[in-house]
């Protein structure tokens, strides 16, 4: 998945630099779904479409300007995204369809919001209701022409009570406002002196958990006031990654005889911290030989010693169990319980929930929290020197060069 979001600030016959732009960016970043706002115009052409897209390949919705103002246009690979319908509302633009490999819909809407305060919420209430109707997965991208918070303004007023109607909408939606890499904002007057960030990617819970690696991260401002921003699944690979303790592994007296003794091997190295770092990675690999295996099939054991109960209890309905079956049975659920608890109190450590009662980890919000958090944790870019990085080698190496001192710094 991959959707760019620009507010182009019109798109006529004269600015044919801006034409240009947007064709480079489309050829460079080769997106499913390109959503332009405010190209103030009329009407467009197929042939106009297929100058911006590079190829025939894609279908198109559009959605006419009112007066010098407006104008939206939402572009898309059929062969990655299927559409099976759109919509069109005052402030947005929206399609319908199912990305290829995927079982739910979605819903990408290509908003331009309105700068009237009664107007505001006039539009989040619609958002809001079309949003009750539909579950599906939900995709908000563009200019909402407004902000979240006082640190998105630099220079020109903020004003609380819109912020807060915005923020009101975000909450009641259940929505999650994917982070931006790259600039802090995304909206720069002409004159240099004002700063917003207007655009942005807003999801939904489902939307956010059938992605691995969702990120957003904005492009370079050419020949607009606002910057592109993009949306997209990235897995990033770093290589091997710290060990995963769990809190029940300690429950067994094994495990720290196990700990006790790898720290116990000798270490032949004359630096103090190589000898210390050499004991931790001897612990790692005990840990993750014997507890990781444990931890990987425990789904199957439970899985396995249910199956065994349910035996045990349709074998009841028939005929009575002997004493050794009987005990047999007891035997298998007090496993199966005991597994099962493994499996909830890792969850709630996995989730971070402090506040969870029986019950909350076969929920959906539950599992929501888990992949937020995993999702959140993952590098998805740094800046370094004013530049946006994304892939992995380079991170690792910004991250070395910050924190050695610059005589010890790799060739």
């Amino acid at each position: 998945m991959k959707i760019i979001s620009l507010n182009v600030r019109g798109l006529g016959k004269l600015e044919k630099e801006k034409f240009n732009w947007i064709k480079k960016l489309i050829r460079f970043h080769n997106p499913d779904i390109f959503a332009i706002q405010e190209s103030k115009r009329k009407r467009v052409t197929d042939f106009m479409i297929e100058l911006l897209w590079g190829n025939k390949n894609f279908e198109y919705i559009f959605k006419p300007s009112v007066g010098l103002s407006g104008g939206s246009i939402l572009i898309w690979n059929p062969t990655r995204f299927c559409v099976t319908g759109a919509v069109e509302r005052e402030f947005f633009l929206g399609i319908r369809g199912r990305w290829v490999g995927k079982m739910a819909d979605s819903i990408i809407l290509n908003v331009y919001g309105p700068h009237n305060d009664q107007l505001k919420q006039k539009f989040w209430d619609s958002l809001d209701n079309i949003m009750q109707v539909d579950t599906d997965d939900w995709v908000f991208c563009g200019d909402f022409n407004e902000v979240r918070r006082r640190a998105e303004r630099k220079n020109c007023e903020f004003i609380e009570s819109r912020a807060k109607m915005f923020n009101d909408f975000i909450d009641k939606a259940n929505l999650i406002e994917i982070p931006l890499g790259g600039m802090k904002f995304t909206r720069i007057s002409d004159d240099g002196l004002k700063y917003s960030k207007l655009d942005r990617f807003l999801v939904s819970e489902a939307c956010y958990a059938s992605w691995d690696g969702i990120s957003a991260c904005t492009l370079d401002r050419d020949y607009s006031d606002h910057c592109p921003i993009v949306l997209k699944d990235m897995n990033n690979d770093f290589g091997p990654k710290p060990i995963r303790i769990f809190n029940n592994w300690f429950e067994d007296d094994k495990c720290d005889d196990l700990i006790k003794d790898a720290w116990k091997v000798t270490i032949c190295n004359p630096r103090a911290d190589c000898v210390f770092r050499d004991k931790l990675k001897n612990v790692k690999g005990v840990l993750k030989e014997k507890c990781n295996p444990k931890y990987n099939s425990l789904n199957a054991e439970i899985d396995s010693l249910h199956k065994e109960i349910s035996e045990w209890e349709n074998i009841i309905g028939t005929r009575d169990l002997s004493e050794v079956e009987i005990a047999s049975w007891l035997d298998s659920k007090k496993k199966w319980l005991k597994k099962d608890k493994e499996k909830v109190d890792i969850l709630k450590q996995n989730a971070r929930i402090k506040w969870v009662t029986e019950g909350d980890e076969n929920s959906k919000f539950f599992h929501s929290c888990i992949k937020r958090r995993q999702n959140k944790n993952n590098i998805r870019g740094i800046n370094s020197n004013g530049l946006w990085i994304e892939n992995p080698e380079d991170i690792k190496m910004a991250a070395f060069t910050y924190f050695v001192p610059s005589k010890f710094v790799a060739p």
